[in-house]
């Protein structure tokens, strides 16, 4: 475990607290609030949204797809392969697909009536492409995308409580691996995968179908987007099973998530590289009990996203790190909330995170949407790597802030001792990397900034301001903040 007991109660805590907070205290990101389109009744979408209505009044459907324009194309490229499958009975498909759509746009037809009113034995999603492919980076990073398709399954269970889903992955797209664009849908797609169960939620990557040799997707997709018809047969056969089991009311055994065999740009970049420079998420799934688990860390995600849209780009100082930045909100708190009279603070600190985590949340959205003065790192302690994989985390995660926040100063701590006395083998460990990334401060945009000794009683020992000998209480807090603050008040200028 990487942390004891009383620390996993803690984080409980702040998981329950990141919930309030991500429903209560700051404006939502655009993702996952439901949004109509122009706000004309005379626009095509809000027609289209009638039409189906008036579908729905009148039994609405078995299997109903939801999505975008590649959905919605089951009209356009893909009529022959509608009309020859899902046309007839039970079969018959209610087309809930909108060319143009976002996540927020789905959210609002959802919450206006597009699966009230019947009972579907298979919904199927696909959806996102249109969050990355319209806006840029930093207005949609993928962690929004994510977080706007975790609503909307949340609100296809709500709706259709007894339908099979089928979460369907993000298209390829672009002319190559490398497109930005696909590889952001291949981020949120790594995420999106881990809400499905196998049981009520399947997961189904067919990309593996799309790519020839060089990761192109143009004889299939020849504007490097929408299938032709061609592709709406293979999409067709590959969800079938899915919802035949559905409509047989789930007889038999249950078909099993499909994973595309083709390796994205990103997997082939990462083979050979340490597990402590991997961007990864502790988002949990494909279970229902990894699943809830990692429900807190993206309902963090949720909730400091929403105060980063909340800032409007004014954030001053940004604590990054594990559960001893993450607790600034709990055992500081009183320290946090004096600093934020003068300062706009985000802590992005997570319980149990390591290196390879806060590169992950770094690239990913929570380092974009504003332009901060300083940023205070600390992390390595949950790292269990060797020294040398440890410190070249800390020396990635520099890089990433360097690259999303050039212009702001990094004030890099050490690892704060814990254990007992000198001799524990996590502190020595903890030194060491200490040693190595010393070295990466120059003393201009990147800042060393180290009193570990003032935790330290005459025996080595951190207990009287550690009770768990890892975590400080209020008092170690007080000094952290006494250490920091001049270099707060010359950086910010306040």
């Amino acid at each position: 475990m990487w942390y004891n007991l009383n620390i996993m109660k803690t984080n409980r805590l702040f998981a329950v607290a990141a919930m309030l907070a991500a429903g209560t205290a700051f404006g939502d990101i655009a993702a996952v609030t439901p949004t109509a389109w122009n706000g004309k009744r005379d626009c095509w979408q809000l027609r289209r949204h009638d039409q189906k209505m008036k579908e729905i009044a009148a039994g609405g459907a078995k299997v109903v797809f939801i999505g975008d324009s590649i959905t919605h194309f089951w009209e356009g490229k893909g009529k022959e392969q509608l009309k020859k499958y899902f046309s007839e009975g039970d079969m018959k498909m209610l087309n809930l697909g909108f060319s143009g759509d976002r996540t927020e746009h789905v959210l609002w037809r959802l919450d206006h009536g597009e699966l009230d009113g019947y009972k579907a034995k298979c919904v199927l999603l696909m959806i996102g492409t249109n969050n990355t492919g319209h806006k840029s980076f930093d207005k949609e990073p993928p962690i929004d995308t994510f977080l706007g398709i975790r609503k909307i399954l949340a609100k296809i269970r709500e709706k259709q409580p007894d339908a099979v889903v089928v979460l369907t992955a993000i298209f390829p797209r672009g002319d190559s691996e490398r497109d930005s664009r696909r590889m952001r849908n291949d981020v949120v797609n790594a995420e999106i995968m881990k809400l499905c169960d196998g049981k009520t939620v399947f997961w189904c990557d067919f990309s593996d179908k799309f790519l020839d040799e060089n990761g192109d997707i143009q004889w299939v997709m020849k504007d490097r987007l929408h299938p032709g018809a061609s592709g709406y047969e293979i999409w067709y056969k590959e969800v079938k099973p899915y919802i035949d089991w559905a409509l047989a009311d789930r007889k038999g055994p249950a078909p099993k998530n499909r994973f595309s065999t083709a390796k994205t740009a990103f997997q082939k970049e990462m083979a050979s590289k340490p597990a402590t420079v991997v961007p990864t998420t502790r988002i949990a799934g494909l279970t229902p009990k990894n699943a809830k688990r990692g429900d807190w860390w993206a309902n963090r995600l949720l909730q400091k996203r929403n105060q980063i849209a909340d800032s409007k780009g004014e954030i001053d100082i940004v604590f990054f790190g594990d559960s001893i930045t993450h607790n600034w909100e709990g055992a500081g708190k009183k320290q946090l909330a004096e600093l934020s009279k003068t300062y706009s603070i985000l802590d992005i600190g997570y319980g149990g995170d390591r290196t390879q985590h806060l590169v992950w949340r770094g690239l990913n959205g929570e380092l974009d949407g504003y332009k901060a003065k300083c940023v205070m790192l600390m992390i390595g302690t949950n790292n269990r790597e060797s020294v040398e994989d440890i410190a070249n985390g800390v020396r990635r995660v520099l890089e990433v802030i360097a690259q999303k926040q050039p212009d702001a100063k990094t004030l890099l701590l050490p690892i704060f001792p814990r254990g007992e006395g000198p001799a524990n083998a996590r502190r020595i460990a903890n030194e060491k990397v200490n040693a190595i990334i010393k070295n990466c401060a120059d003393g201009r945009r990147v800042i060393w900034v180290d009193f570990n000794s003032k935790f330290l009683d005459e025996k080595g020992d951190t207990k009287w301001i550690m009770p768990d000998r890892l975590h400080p209480n209020a008092a170690g807090y007080k000094i952290w903040t006494d250490e920091v603050l001049p270099y707060f008040k010359s950086i910010c200028g306040k």
